[in-house]
């Protein structure tokens, strides 16, 4: 996306943030003990600022001297962030009907993929035993430590799935992210293994090692179309992080087996060298991707936020949550592994009393718990907003320390220049 592009959607990231700052206080008659929700629905009116037609052509007789791609997109976007907003209150129901429409076919991906790791290996072994093929034998590791990780996802999905409510009171699903990192540093570790042996041959020069048959080829052949296939199914489920892990496997699988077995068939009829060379560029396209993957999830237990159309979603459901929540004077979510945890800071008029601001903040926070990936929502009541939001916890504090220490630092100097003077 162009930066003029990016800025347009930020800017209406940001337009629908400061809806969390606008909200009219309730009438003083209106404030019985009961949770008084916002009427159902649309309450804020916002499918009226859906567009029907965002062709660029539309674009075009609308807006003729903007960008009619960038116009698209950003309308594009806008209708997606509406029809969020208006259906983040059926989620959890949605979530609960998903996993139980697709939880076996979840179960089914992840199983079969560690039934067809563990036949596939075999036979890409027999393959790379009976030729000698370093390329072969590259493929071979390659599905041997891809047995290996499919028993270490087994295993953190089964966790994740047996929650212990006192040794583990918030649950285990971080045990899935912290499975997929030791997967990557699994694959990476052979990718390393691979090629300091294919260097090691390609230094060595040329060897005698059988000609390629066709039983191997066939062998290969039958590894690439269960991959595919498994690899097809698992597309369908990707949202899944488990079932991620395994469609980015079986692709990744694929694109190597097919080179591994065209260097292998090269190698032993035409040039030597390629058979090693191939190892060698099959090591480096698994260790970068799973490398990158690896990364990609440390970010999620570190504690990456949230963007900005998930965090605009939750103040739309805070703002509409209540008639009595006045503000949102502050709005976080970050991840805890897949999930995200959320934080938010409510105003509420500081006469209310105290049955009254537990029940909204306790209804608030279960709404927010209801989202399919939040893990857990915290709510916090308060009368005012005018106070610095950098004190609340102790991270944030220590920054505002920091921050103070030095301003004091520079005024004390400007002023004893300005006596100087």
């Amino acid at each position: 996306m162009s930066a003029s592009s990016s800025a347009t959607a930020n800017e209406h990231a940001d337009a629908i943030h400061s809806l969390g700052t606008n909200t009219a206080s309730a009438p003083a008659q209106d404030q019985l003990d009961e949770v008084t929700t916002v009427n159902d629905g649309d309450p804020l009116g916002l499918g009226q600022h859906k567009r029907a037609n965002v062709t660029q052509r539309q674009m075009e007789v609308d807006y003729p001297s903007a960008n009619k791609r960038h116009m698209k997109k950003f309308y594009t976007r806008q209708n997606a962030l509406i029809d969020q907003f208006l259906e983040s209150g059926d989620e959890e129901r949605l979530a609960a009907l998903d996993t139980l429409e697709n939880g076996p076919k979840v179960k089914f991906a992840v199983n079969a993929s560690f039934v067809v790791n563990f036949f596939l290996f075999v036979i890409q072994l027999y393959a790379a035993i009976s030729t000698g093929s370093l390329s072969l034998f590259a493929t071979a590791a390659d599905a041997f430590m891809d047995l290996v990780s499919s028993i270490v996802m087994l295993i953190t999905s089964r966790m994740a799935a047996r929650p212990s409510v006192y040794k583990y009171p918030v649950g285990r699903t971080r045990i899935e992210t912290i499975g997929i990192i030791m997967f990557c540093c699994l694959m990476t570790t052979v990718a390393i293994q691979l090629i300091v042996e294919s260097g090691r041959a390609l230094g060595e020069g040329a060897s005698e090692h059988e000609q390629l048959h066709i039983i191997p080829i066939v062998f290969v052949g039958v590894a690439i179309f269960c991959k595919g296939s498994l690899c097809i199914y698992c597309f369908f489920l990707r949202r899944y992080p488990a079932v991620h892990v395994f469609f980015i496997d079986h692709r990744n699988d694929i694109i190597v087996n097919a080179f591994g077995l065209t260097m292998s068939i090269i190698g032993s009829r035409v040039v030597w060298y390629l058979d090693p060379l191939g190892a060698i560029l099959i090591g480096l396209l698994i260790l970068c991707s799973w490398a990158a993957n690896a990364f990609e999830h440390v970010w999620l237990l570190v504690g990456k936020s949230a963007p900005n159309e998930f965090i605009s979603k939750l103040i739309y459901l805070v703002v509409t949550h209540d008639t009595r929540i006045q503000k949102v004077d502050t709005c976080r979510a970050y991840h805890a592994g897949q999930n995200y945890y959320v934080e938010v800071d409510i105003v509420m008029d500081e006469e209310l009393p105290l049955k009254v601001t537990h029940d909204v903040s306790q209804t608030l926070q279960r709404k927010l718990e209801g989202l399919a990936n939040v893990e857990r929502a915290y709510v916090h009541v308060d009368y005012e907003n005018e106070h610095d939001i950098y004190e609340e916890h102790k991270p944030l504090y220590e920054i505002t320390e920091r921050r103070s220490i030095k301003q004091r630092v520079k005024a004390l100097l400007s002023r004893n220049k300005e006596q100087a003077s």
